[in-house]
Parts: C-alpha cells; structure tokens; sequence
C-alpha cells in the first residue's frame, strides 16, 4: 500500500535511519507504530483499504519511529505479539 510505504520512509528520513531507542545505525531497521496499527484498525472500526488510505492516525508521523531489528522485537505489539484471538477474531 502506498500509504505504508510513505509513511515509513518519512519515518525512517526523519529519524535519520537510526534507532529511536538505543541510538544505532547503519543496520537493518523498521518503522514501528507506537500505537499498534490493529489498535487503530479496531479504534476506527477501519473494515476496508479505503477506510484505511483515509485514517489521519495509521499514517501520523507521530504515531511512528525508527527501531533495530533488535529493540523492535522488544515490544508489545511485534509480529503480532498481544494480539487476542477469541471467538476466532482478532482483537
């Protein structure tokens, strides 16, 4: 989606390529939401793409930062992690 793929690069040019948490760089890194995008999602009831391309807050700058590898897989929403899965939905 071409929303994502904008909002990280600003993120990562922003941050200049380098960890907001341990301060590295010249490494692999991603864009990480701080509030989690399936927070967000379910927060605006967001069911479709469209729904998403318009969401002000999937794509705010400051919902966004710069981690390693290492200090991204630390948090609460990596890969999915905390996410509930109940009644075969995710919440």
């Amino acid at each position: 989606m071409r929303e994502y793929i904008n909002w990280r690069t600003s993120v990562f040019e922003r941050d200049q390529f380098t960890c907001q948490d341990c301060g590295v760089n010249k490494c692999y890194v991603t864009a990480h939401h701080i509030k989690p995008f399936a927070v967000i999602l379910k927060e605006y009831n967001i069911q479709t793409v469209a729904d998403a391309r318009v969401c002000q807050e999937l794509w705010g700058l400051e919902n966004g930062k710069t981690l390693c590898e290492d200090c991204h897989s630390k948090t609460d929403s990596y890969r999915g992690r905390g996410r509930k899965v109940k009644n075969g939905a995710v919440s």
